[in-house]
């Protein structure tokens, strides 16, 4: 079964909270959550994840700004969206290893492309997992994704020598990042 996110927005925020306690309840104390959230529209408004997330247990540490320098526009009501914001939330002061990533990804603007896949209506650039992934963990270390979609952060997570957990109620997606990721040798949780 998928789960339809098309929900009036209290409920909507109160589900991505209960998500965001979850998470900030399973990291490390120097652990940290990378929740890329655009903002969200319900009934001709737009919602900021901010307005959410802060009634979360997670503190902000850091506001990314990934931009994607074109996004497809499927409304003509809107401008053209281009850029996103990843949220770097933690319990206290996370790990970071800064030289672990690439230079272009030392500042908090990441110009990456978006990913095109027909797979996937919304998949990650390796990129940008790539990058959140070595600026806060090391070989070894566990990344965990609650909505695993077509298996991006499995497979990088595996690339950079993590280990991984992730969780995909969609059977269809669930067999893609299957697919992606068996040939490296480990298969989804």
């Amino acid at each position: 079964a998928t789960y339809d996110d098309n929900m009036p927005e209290d409920e909507y925020q109160a589900w991505q909270i209960e998500l965001l306690n979850q998470c900030h309840r399973v990291i490390k104390e120097d652990g940290s959550i990378f929740y890329n959230h655009k903002p969200r529209r319900y009934k001709n408004r737009s919602y900021l994840p901010w307005d959410f997330i802060q009634h979360s247990d997670a503190s902000l540490y850091q506001l990314i700004v990934w931009d994607m320098r074109n996004s497809p526009n499927i409304r003509n009501d809107v401008l053209i969206p281009s850029t996103e914001h990843i949220y770097w939330l933690c319990k206290k002061k996370p790990k970071v290893f800064r030289d672990q990533v690439d230079p272009a990804y030392r500042g908090e603007v990441w110009v990456i492309p978006p990913e095109r896949q027909k797979k996937h209506p919304a998949p990650f650039p390796e990129a940008l997992v790539d990058a959140c992934v070595k600026l806060t963990t090391k070989k070894g270390d566990l990344v965990l994704d609650p909505f695993m979609g077509s298996g991006t952060t499995a497979l990088v997570a595996q690339n950079c020598a993590r280990e991984w957990i992730g969780f995909e109620i969609d059977p269809h997606y669930a067999s893609i990042a299957e697919e992606r990721v068996a040939p490296i040798g480990q298969l989804p949780i």
